[in-house]
Parts: C-alpha cells; sequence; structure tokens
C-alpha cells in the first residue's frame, strides 16, 4: 500500500515537473520579438526597460505569459468600413482625401506599444486621421492657383511629406512606431465641383461630337462639288472635242466645194425626220 502511495506520488511529480519544463520553454520566430508578462507586469531589466527575447528558443518561469510582437512592415488605411476621410481646406472648401500609413514597430519601443496604449494600432489610426486633417487646413494657396483644392491636386507630394513629418515623431513617442512613409492615394474634389466638372465634361463632348459631324458633313459636301465640277469639266472637254471635229470635218468639205450640197442633204434629211415643219413665211411689199 505505501508502495503504490508513493510511485503515484513520483507519478504526479513527474507530470508536474513536466508540465512546467513544458511551460517554461517558448520560441520566438523571425521578424517577431516576445516579452514576458508575470501577473500582468512586464519583465523588465535593471534599467527599467522592458526586456525583449529575439527569434529562437528562450526559457522563462512557468508562470510567466510570453507576449509576440510583430516587426514586420503593417500598412494602415482609415478604417475598414470607409476608404477616405472629409478635410476642410483653408478656403473652407470640404474635399475627401483617402491615404495609406505603412509603419514597423521598433524593438526598443515594445514597452510603448503594449503598454502605454491599450490598443496602440487604433489609436494610430486615429492620430493618423487628426494629422491628414489638421494638414489639408493649413496647406497653404499660391496667388497662381485657382482653389486650395487645386494646391492640394498639383502639390500633392508636398502634402504627404507634411503629413509624414508630422507623425514620424508623435507616433514613436506615443506608441514606439516608426513611420515608414504615408501615401496619398487620392483626393477628390467637392460633390458640386464634381457635378461642374461632369457638366463640362459632358458640354465639352457634346460639342466636340458636334463639330465632328459638321466636319464629316463639309467635307462630304466638297467632295460631291469636286466631284460634280470633275464630271462638269469632263463633260465640257467632251462638248469641245466634238465641236473642234465637226468644225474640222465641215472644213474640209469646204475646201472640197461641197460644203453647200452637205448642208442641203442635211437639211432635207431632217426635215423628212419630222413630224411637222414650220415655215417662215416673209412678206414683201406689195404682195397680196
Amino acid at each position: 500500500m505505501t508502495s503504490s502511495l508513493l510511485l503515484g506520488g513520483l507519478i504526479g511529480v513527474g507530470i508536474v515537473l513536466l508540465y512546467l519544463f513544458l511551460r517554461a520553454g517558448f520560441g520566438v520566430d523571425n521578424g517577431t520579438i516576445a516579452v514576458l508578462s508575470v501577473f500582468g507586469r512586464f519583465v523588465r531589466d535593471r534599467s527599467g526597460t522592458v526586456r525583449t527575447f529575439g527569434p529562437g528558443m528562450h526559457w522563462k518561469a512557468p508562470w510567466a505569459k510570453s507576449i509576440d510582437v510583430s516587426l514586420a512592415e503593417r500598412s494602415l488605411a482609415f478604417g475598414e468600413k470607409v476608404a477616405s476621410i472629409e478635410a476642410l481646406a483653408a478656403d473652407g472648401t470640404r474635399i475627401r482625401v483617402n491615404a495609406r500609413l505603412r509603419f514597423r514597430v521598433l524593438a526598443e519601443g515594445a514597452g510603448k506599444f503594449l503598454a502605454d496604449a491599450k490598443d496602440a494600432i487604433e489609436h494610430l489610426g486615429g492620430l493618423f486621421q487628426v494629422t491628414v486633417r489638421e494638414q489639408v487646413a493649413r496647406f497653404e494657396q499660391r496667388t497662381h492657383e485657382l482653389s486650395a483644392y487645386t494646391s492640394l491636386r498639383l502639390r500633392m507630394h508636398e502634402l504627404q511629406a507634411k503629413v509624414q513629418d508630422a507623425m514620424k515623431q508623435a507616433a514613436l513617442d506615443e506608441y514606439g512606431i516608426q513611420v515608414v512613409s504615408v501615401d496619398l492615394l487620392q483626393i477628390d474634389p467637392p460633390e458640386e465641383l464634381v457635378d461642374a466638372l461632369n457638366a463640362v465634361i459632358t458640354a465639352e463632348s457634346e460639342a466636340n461630337a458636334l463639330v465632328a459631324r459638321t466636319e464629316l458633313s463639309a467635307q462630304q459636301r466638297v467632295l460631291s462639288a469636286e466631284k460634280a465640277v470633275e464630271i462638269a469639266n469632263a463633260r465640257a472637254l467632251a462638248t469641245e472635242a466634238e465641236i473642234r471635229t465637226v468644225g474640222a470635218e465641215l472644213g474640209t468639205l469646204a475646201d472640197q466645194g461641197v460644203l453647200t450640197d452637205y448642208v442641203q442633204r442635211r437639211r432635207i434629211e431632217v426635215l423628212g425626220g419630222s413630224r411637222r415643219v414650220y415655215l417662215n413665211h416673209q412678206h414683201h411689199n406689195g404682195a397680196t
């Protein structure tokens, strides 16, 4: 009986030791660091900095919990449901901005990323929206530019640089995040300007279509006129050639002294082939 209890106790102790051994080991993947938490508090070194563990196999107290933090580059848009936000430009114009933030968590900033903000990514998104709105409102319009919207569209790279500079230090100080870049994807005009632009585009399309139809009709008329002129010239040349031929033949007959006989014979042929002949009677003085 005693030996059975002893064996059972040894087995139980062995199971507990095996469980503690398995709980004491943890692995970290490439591109990731780990932070240890003991009863809700992060494990820190002597200087008070949160201790981090790089890729590989590590050991910890069984009651400590490891938290992985990815160091890979990530991207953040304004929101899952809304691709763009509305911002107020310097002249009061409301525009829509679609942008993306690319960032990564720094290993030395893991403590801020995990401890100082309950959800650092969500807070970073809020900071991103506020910064974009602020920089759009502060963006100065130049004298030769028509509107604030025109300024933003023409100098989008300048606005992008301003947003990125404003985000860098704030993200690093608040959340231990390094801003890689800010990408302004699109800046849309206000709805009333969109309607006006659509009206202008429609008017231009209709005008271009009308001009094209008019030019085509004019070209067709010019071609028809040119063809008619060619036909008239051909007919005139044919008539001229015919007149020249007849004149040459009549000249030959006159040289031969038979022109009067030819004319008389042709007169008889014409009169013989006609159905009605009108005679011109001349009245002489003294005739009854």
